[in-house]
């Protein structure tokens, strides 16, 4: 069998061991509902130039303020009047997009120094390792309240405040992966045939450590949609009349006992998509792991 058809084959077997697992669909497909909502409100910004961004997400009617659910506005208006449903759905651009970025950049960092920690051992594995037990010491959302603190609130800042403290997660998960993987024959034998400790790593080392990286990368991407709602909520996130949970729950503080809507919906946003991606996290972990057959 090819290497191709050996990487369908173990794909396939990936989905079929996940297809079973209905909770996880359910959280994947969520998750899928959620892209499809963030790219059609790009689309709509982009198609009408944010005029309906500004007519009916932003606009404010005082007149109206604090509604209730009802047929018209089904999620109610807020203390400006403003359509809760509307911009429930132009935040999840905010938090999912901002969430899965910054997991990203986490996982490239994290691999680059778990990889070349766990390949090489010794004094490498022991500077950079004691460097990443440091930042693990420090709570991950008071270190990004520090940074965010330290270099001002904005989008970029936030996503480096989020992404700088998963680093060391990924760092150990990829640095556990490559110690049981580089001795192994394959590993010995692209040594002998000249390759580079850079080929080695990113050819042959990091490929076969994704599986791990894949179910942390999942639980990350929630972890870090929570830190970005913290700091929203505190005032270190996106800024207002921006749409974003965290900061919509922060603004509805004050009005909790005149509007129950106002901080239940966000937070019902948050739990929803948080509980998704743990439950789609929990079954791509049980697929991916060779020694459950089901």
């Amino acid at each position: 069998m090819s290497l191709a058809a050996q990487k369908r084959s173990l794909w396939a077997e990936t989905w079929r061991r996940f297809r079973k697992n209905k909770l996880a669909v359910v959280g994947m497909c969520i998750i899928i509902a959620l892209f499809v909502i963030a790219i059609t409100t790009i689309v709509i910004d982009l198609v009408t130039d944010k005029a309906f961004y500004n007519d009916h997400v932003i606009k404010q009617n005082l007149r109206l303020r604090l509604q209730g659910p009802s047929k018209d506005h089904i999620f109610g208006l807020d203390e400006f009047g403003r359509d809760i449903f509307l911009r429930m759905l132009w935040a999840v651009r905010y938090s999912l997009f901002m969430g899965v970025f910054a997991i990203l950049f986490s996982v490239i960092i994290g691999s680059i120094f778990g990889a070349i920690a766990g390949y090489y051992g010794k004094v490498t594995d022991n500077v950079i390792m004691r460097f990443m037990d440091i930042l693990l010491a420090i709570p991950s959302m008071l270190l990004a309240t520090a940074i965010v603190a330290a270099l001002g609130t904005s989008l970029v800042n936030v996503l480096i405040a989020i992404a700088i403290s998963y680093v060391p997660t990924f760092a150990r998960t990829v640095r556990a992966s490559v110690l049981t993987v580089k001795d192994q024959e394959y590993i010995e034998a692209a040594k002998a045939l000249g390759a580079s400790d850079f080929r080695i790593i990113f050819k042959y080392i990091l490929p076969n450590s994704m599986a791990p990286l894949i179910v942390q990368a999942t639980l990350g991407v929630a972890g870090a949609i929570l830190s970005i709602a913290g700091l929203s909520f505190l005032g270190l996130g996106i800024q207002p009349p921006t749409p974003e949970w965290g900061s919509m729950l922060s603004s509805a503080r004050s009005y909790i006992r005149d509007g129950w809507h106002l901080t239940v919906i966000p937070g019902l946003g948050i739990m929803i998509t948080i509980l998704a991606l743990n439950v789609m996290g929990d079954g791509l972990r049980d697929a991916l792991d060779p020694r459950l057959k089901n």
